[in-house]
């Protein structure tokens, strides 16, 4: 007999699934379609393991075939809901419980190149979806601001992208509107409906001028890839990302910036060959500042000219190769300093503090743990990168103790403007460079005893440590290790009050 079932979503799919296995309806007698249409509601048991079975005994399936269903359940193709089924019947009616090990059967491969499309496009929501501003709407808190965001997708993944956002953005209303299904957070629900049409988009926002801005100054020419680009970022989601806009123009000049960049650095170190640093040359050494006349000139200035004054510090050598100096960033009399090591490839580009993949790492932590990264003053111990080449890449050297030494006026300075409450020093590097003395992060890692400095001190892991760990359960207990004490550093600094 032949049978006609329909299928909204996966939850439908499974209740009609178990009445066809109840019935004992084979695959190739059942057409499906994913219209809502006349979906039974049957009175069964929520899970597909253990159904009666007609001709006695029970029915059951593997957990991971119903975990991995639901990813591939959200397939466009209109063949899915028959996929799932032949697969369903032959693990349940016919016995092959090892069936999803059989890499080679078309039914399985099929099931686990669709299931590879879902998670790709779950992957790449969460990393292209551009949220605007919009006003807050009645009804909503004051103190909550309100988004929205337009995205295309291929696959509806929206219910299983939308807990990521939920988790990351969990301070804020937010929206997100596909033509497939839409996401809605107020706080303390997230409820879903039905897709919407592409009129429905935002209008671009003040935003989308600041993501631009960021964009551009991260942007890196000498590692500028447009093939590598185009597969991490395919061309079809350029239309709703607010910095594809300017990734021509940059690409376009990507080839002049990039020479002028190396230009530069080669210009430093013929420099330095002609004349090595401290020659009797009363020109250059008029130039050269060394950590005592930094601490002089540096005495009782604000933030803002401390910050003009250092980009002319040539302390120590590691000012030739670097792009600028990169000072800390955050508000004056911020109550929390946090101190990493030195500025990374991007950091040196930007001209900014924690923005590359540490900085990130960092940021996703501070959120976590409840502290306000505006709020917080974010500089390091070192303030220029030191690198090596390796064809066109830079990779990061650590600063030796001479180089510490001669920047750690620089880094007094910040704490005598800034007077935090609490310094958290990531790494050794900034923990030496504020103690004065050599620090053991096995040893000391947490609140440092140290009464006779005006602030308390968090010893911690630096991120990009963390980023570096190949061994998963061992990173995995650093990142807690790391993210206890960012809260703790939450606590400290939330027991004194604002004055």
């Amino acid at each position: 007999m032949f049978r006609e079932a329909a299928a909204k979503d996966f939850t439908q799919w499974r209740l009609v699934a178990r009445e066809l296995l109840a019935e004992g309806t084979e695959p190739s007698s059942v057409s499906w379609n994913r219209e809502s249409g006349d979906t039974r509601s049957l009175a069964l048991d929520l899970e597909l393991p253990n159904q009666p079975n007609p001709g006695g005994g029970r029915l059951s399936v593997p957990k991971d075939f119903i975990d991995r269903a639901e990813v591939v359940a959200c397939h466009e193709s209109s063949s899915t809901w028959g996929l799932l089924y032949r697969l369903l019947w032959r693990m349940a009616v016919k016995g092959e419980r090892a069936l999803l090990r059989r890499v080679n059967d078309p039914d399985v491969s099929e099931f686990t190149l669709r299931e590879k499309a879902v998670r790709r496009e779950r992957h790449k929501m969460t990393a292209f979806v551009r949220f605007k501003k919009v006003p807050t709407v009645g009804g909503c808190p004051q103190d909550r601001e309100t988004f929205i965001a337009w995205y295309e997708l291929t696959h509806n993944v929206v219910r299983l992208a939308a807990p990521f956002f939920r988790d990351r953005f969990a301070s804020m209303n937010w929206s997100i509107l596909t033509p497939l299904a839409c996401a809605h957070w107020d706080g303390k629900r997230l409820v879903f409906s039905d897709g919407l049409s592409h009129e429905s988009q935002p209008a671009e926002d003040e935003l989308e001028v600041y993501w631009k801005k960021y964009y551009a100054s991260i942007f890196n020419p000498a590692r500028l890839n447009m093939r590598m680009m185009e597969q991490e970022m395919p061309r079809r989601y350029w239309k709703n990302l607010p910095e594809a806009e300017i990734i021509s123009e940059l690409a376009n000049g990507s080839y002049g910036r990039a020479k002028r960049m190396q230009d530069h650095v080669e210009d430093n170190l013929q420099r330095r060959r002609r004349k090595p640093r401290g020659a009797p040359d009363g020109k250059e050494n008029a130039s050269c500042q060394s950590p005592e006349e930094i601490r002089l000139r540096s005495e009782n200035l604000g933030l803002q000219a401390l910050a003009d004054l250092a980009q002319g510090c040539k302390a120590c050598g590691l000012c030739d190769a670097a792009t600028q100096t990169v000072w800390g960033e955050g508000p004056e009399q911020a109550r929390l300093m946090v101190v990493g090591e030195q500025p990374g490839d991007q950091e040196d580009i930007a001209g900014r503090p924690f923005v590359g993949p540490a900085g990130r790492l960092l940021d996703r932590a501070m959120d976590q743990a409840g502290l306000i990264r505006s709020q917080s003053y974010l500089t390091n111990a070192v303030k220029h990168f030191k690198w090596r080449s390796s064809g066109k890449r830079r990779l990061h050297q650590n600063p030796n103790p001479v180089e510490v030494a001669a920047c750690n006026p620089w880094l007094q300075s910040e704490l005598r403007a800034v007077r935090p409450d609490l310094v958290l020093c990531l790494g050794v590097t900034a923990g030496n460079a504020i103690l004065g003395r050599p620090v053991s992060l096995s040893k000391e890692r947490g609140l440092i005893d140290d009464p006779g400095r005006p602030f308390r001190l968090i010893l911690t892991y630096h991120p990009s440590f963390l980023l570096r760990i190949e061994n998963e359960e061992a990173r995995n207990a650093a990142k807690h290790a790391f993210l206890t004490d960012l809260i703790l550093a939450t606590a400290l600094v939330a027991e004194k009050p604002s004055d």
